[in-house]
């Protein structure tokens, strides 16, 4: 059966219904995702509801979309495509949950605040758990600011072109010490 489902649609209803939601969505739609995207197209979540045998109310689906995100790295953008598949149930209370997990369920479950579907609140939930912890995987971007620790071909090279009287050698009459105490026992 397919469903458009509604604020007014309850998770029970759709449940039993064994419903299938079928979005496409809009990034002003999903607030949080939203910040942390520069652009993002051809959002799209695919969800089916129904009953597990103790008969929780499970949801299980699909949601995939290209996402343009900041790379902390090279301070570009970088386009990513997000797939992820779930399957949850939902507890309407933190003791329910908690309860379910002491019992032996394995399957996420997600702790909701009302009876009433709330569809992009939890399509938005399964898009931030899809974004990659690392953004930019090229090692040699061409963004990523240059970090140059002593020896290379960057600014920090100075040392190498000290000349040699003004290098500092902090330990050079600690062997002249020692060979001179030594000798002197």
């Amino acid at each position: 059966m397919k469903s458009h489902a509604t604020g007014s649609s309850t998770y029970r209803s759709l449940a039993q219904q064994q419903a299938e939601v079928d979005r496409v969505l809009e990034i002003e739609s999903l607030p949080r995702l939203e910040t942390l995207c520069d652009s993002a197209k051809d959002l799209s979540a695919k969800i089916k509801f129904d009953q597990d045998d103790q008969g929780r109310i499970r949801f299980h689906g699909k949601i995939s979309g290209k996402v343009s995100l900041g790379c902390h790295r090279c301070e570009g953008f970088v386009e990513r495509q997000l797939a992820s598949a779930f399957v949850a149930v939902i507890a309407f209370d933190e003791d329910r949950a908690q309860q379910w997990q002491k019992e032996g369920l394995t399957t996420e479950v997600i702790v909701v605040q009302g009876p009433n579907l709330d569809l992009a609140e939890l399509i938005e939930d399964e898009f931030l758990l899809a974004l990659p912890e690392r953004v930019c995987l090229d090692e040699s971007c061409e963004n990523m600011p240059a970090m140059f620790y002593g020896v290379g071909d960057g600014p920090s090279d100075l040392a190498e072109e000290e000349p040699e009287a003004e290098r500092r050698f902090p330990f050079a009459g600690l062997k002249q010490a020692m060979d001179d105490a030594g000798g002197k026992h």
